[in-house]
């Protein structure tokens, strides 16, 4: 068994305990005439939050943003009557390894609207229109490095944003 877990110890050094981001889609055009976003941020997992991933601090950090670039923040209301019912979701996906003391980490930023099929002019789906990602691994002690993850990649959907709608 030691000899078990000194080679997975081994393995894991070898991988960079940090989180790697992705860029999913290349195209800024669905963000085009948007007046803001309705913003939903999923519910952190217990044990992340009891070893120091706030949702009030990932929620705060992300209202600043994203009003420090000039984009709004929309009600429930105002978003619901909108055509394309724009939905910027954050949820940050975490699974504890207790005895290793890390946890891997999935953080997905994306922008969700109703689009019209081109081969059917009547029919309306939900479509993700853009997407950021970020993936790895971080230390229990460490967790909180998620937080400015997630705000690399709202300053990433809000430099986008600004792109297509300048200010």
């Amino acid at each position: 068994m030691r000899y078990v877990v000194m080679a997975v110890l081994m393995v894991l050094t070898c991988f960079d305990l940090s989180l790697a981001q992705a860029e999913i889609t290349d195209d800024h055009e669905s963000l085009r005439g948007l007046p803001g976003v309705f913003v939903v941020t999923e519910k952190i997992a217990q044990d992340a939050q009891t070893d120091g991933l706030s949702q009030e601090a990932i929620d705060t950090a992300v209202e600043l943003i994203l009003r420090s670039n000039g984009i709004r923040i929309l009600t429930k209301e105002q978003f619901l009557v909108m055509p394309s019912v724009p939905v910027l979701g954050i949820s940050i996906g975490t699974i504890k390894q207790s005895w290793l003391s890390f946890y891997a980490c999935a953080i997905n930023v994306h922008l969700n609207q109703k689009v019209s099929l081109p081969h059917s002019s009547h029919k309306e789906i939900w479509a993700i229109t853009w997407m950021q990602q970020s993936f790895g691994y971080l230390g229990e002690s460490s967790l909180n490095e998620a937080t400015t993850q997630v705000e690399k990649l709202i300053e990433k959907f809000a430099n986008d944003f600004l792109a297509v709608n300048p200010r």
